[in-house]
């Protein structure tokens, strides 16, 4: 049996929660119950309780976790920790290590905690939220922005507050990115047309010949492969995750842009999810950890508010938000043009995709345009997987 047929069965919620339960599993990661408890639907007790029910295990409360004995907590160590999404809780006087997992099902995990520890596991489920507040506090394992919710440790911009901070005038916004269809450049007439191979994409041919005529020949002789549009529009057409979308997005940016970032967009802010960065100095902070309000005047506000790709400077002359993002991607110079455009599901932003050109320079049009399309089919993929798991009605 399933959690979400469990939970049904119990009327601990109802079908129309359940699927916005699904719903922003799908879009936002997490486990299922994890998502219903966020969504107001459970709390993380009573949720612990149905896992309990649903495992055949005893449940990792929090009495529990705040008394984790040193002794287990060491015997699991902070990177197994991490990795496997387990605590230590304490160690039976017949030798045995009683451990708090998320996923008890997971066989070669306990495998591997046993090895580790040298003695007999005895798992116990646990919510993932009620194990991740635990990760923090007892091995200092920061939570992933995705999971930190306002109120709790980060300070959040909330929407009431996000449009407080607007400039009295309202944005200007620079144009839009074109979205028009785009021709196959002709052949230059003085030279003979080199040999392609059949179905050639108009769209990968415009592309393929912007990078020749643009790049010093000894670029174009070191340029990586890259993803072409149509193979990238077939893959995320055939996604079964979102990581899988994420996974494309990130590949698409190889040889066209020198960072992109994909930002899940939650309580009015942008956290950092999947992303590709090719700046000099690169990373100094890990990008799951960003969160960005969108708050004041930004590039992502600006592609948030409008439902629409941005293209431009940024609309306020400071640049606060996007000099934290500078700083954290370690794009120096500042690019003097950015893109982000929404991915959107029922008029609501998800994603914000962020990206900008080496060197910070001007963004190249086909490769810009290309983007703002792939995330529009990401909208249509994300609407098929969601209906996919109201069909199913399965979780985790």
């Amino acid at each position: 049996m399933k959690l979400g047929t469990l939970l049904l069965r119990n009327a601990a919620v109802s079908l129309t929660q359940l699927e916005a339960g699904l719903r922003a599993q799908v879009l936002y990661g997490g486990r299922l119950g994890t998502n219903l408890v966020e969504l107001g639907f459970l709390d993380v007790d009573g949720l612990g309780q149905f896992l309990g029910e649903l495992t055949g295990l005893p449940v990792a409360t929090a009495e529990l976790l705040e008394h984790a004995t040193p002794e287990a907590l060491a015997a699991i160590g902070p990177t197994l920790a991490d990795q496997h999404g387990a605590i230590g809780l304490h160690i039976r006087p017949d030798g045995v290590l009683a451990v708090a997992v998320v996923d008890p099902s997971d066989t070669a995990t306990l495998h591997e905690l046993a090895v580790h520890a040298n003695r007999p596991i005895a798992p116990h489920v646990v919510a993932e939220l009620r194990l991740l507040y635990y990760l923090e506090r007892h091995y200092r394992i920061a939570r992933k922005a995705r999971y930190v919710r306002p109120g709790t440790r980060r300070t959040l911009v909330q929407a009431d507050e996000r449009r407080r901070t607007q400039p009295a005038a309202g944005l200007v916004l620079p144009p839009q990115v074109r979205l028009e269809p785009r021709k196959k450049p002709a052949a230059p007439i003085a030279e003979p047309p080199e040999p392609v191979p059949v179905r050639v994409d108009p769209i990968e041919a415009a592309a393929d010949a912007t990078d020749r005529s643009t790049a010093p020949p000894e670029a174009t002789a070191a340029a990586p492969a890259l993803l072409p549009y149509r193979g990238a529009c077939d893959r995320i057409d055939q996604a079964n995750h979102r990581d899988q979308i994420a996974a494309v997005l990130v590949e698409f940016a190889i040889g066209r842009f020198e960072a992109l970032i994909a930002f899940l967009v939650r309580d009015a802010n942008a956290l950092g999810w999947r992303g590709r960065i090719a700046t000099p100095r690169g990373l100094t902070a890990p990008l799951e950890s960003l969160a960005l309000p969108l708050g004041g005047a930004s590039a992502l506000q600006a592609a948030h508010d409008s439902l629409r790709p941005f293209r431009g400077p940024s609309p306020s002359a400071a640049h606060p938000i996007e000099q934290t993002l500078w700083t954290v991607i370690g794009a120096e110079p500042p690019p003097i043009e950015v893109l982000v455009t929404p991915i959107i599901v029922k008029q609501r932003v998800v994603n914000l995709i962020y990206a900008h050109a080496p060197g910070g320079e001007r963004l190249p049009d086909v490769a810009s345009d290309e983007l703002c399309e792939l995330a529009v089919r990401a909208s249509t993929a994300y609407v098929r997987l969601i209906r996919q798991s109201k069909h199913t009605l399965t979780g985790g």
